[in-house]
């Protein structure tokens, strides 16, 4: 009899140290998105640009980015609640900002050949995240046609055609 009783004594810790792991593993299977990355296709390229759409469909930019970048750039989380990271670093370089607009002005002096990098704008800049860094450039473009974003729920509105970019920085 009272091998029975530690039997289903043991037996029923067994139930309950199951129940525990699946219930722990469906939360952590839940959208935390605010922390997640997934490169789906590889890593971006050095020096190159890519709209924030790209950047979070490759898996590069997590929800949580997106949300950090709106907050830096509308001063809006879009979500009660929401505690964005500050910027880090909090301001740019002047060699990143100078290696960001030398990679922006690259295409434009095929075509204008006296352009340079103190030509482009960097009108603002929202933060870098895994190494990709946020910035809206005014340069080129049509500056009469607002533009609306939906980005991974998050909303994203900008004055005229052009829109925040990241950059794949040097720096690691």
């Amino acid at each position: 009899m009272r091998m029975n009783a530690k039997m289903k004594f043991l037996s029923r810790i067994l139930c309950l140290g199951l129940v525990v792991s699946m219930a722990l593993g469906i939360l952590c299977a839940c959208d935390k998105d605010d922390d997640f990355r997934n490169p789906q296709n590889g890593e971006p390229t050095l020096g190159e640009f890519y709209d924030l759409q790209t950047a979070y469909d490759n898996g590069w930019l997590s929800k949580g980015d997106l949300r950090n970048i709106a907050y830096h750039y509308a001063d809006d989380a879009q979500k009660k609640g929401f505690k964005p990271t500050p910027k880090n670093p909090d301001m740019l370089s002047e060699e990143t900002a100078l290696a960001i607009k030398e990679s922006y002005i690259k295409p434009y002096q095929e075509s204008r050949p006296d352009s340079n990098a103190n030509d482009v704008p960097i009108d603002g800049y929202y933060g870098t995240y895994n190494g990709l860094v946020a910035v809206y450039i005014r340069y080129g473009g049509a500056y009469c046609v607002v533009t609306e974003k939906n980005i991974g729920g998050i909303e994203f509105v900008f004055p005229d055609s052009h829109e925040i970019l990241v950059w794949k920085s040097n720096e690691q």
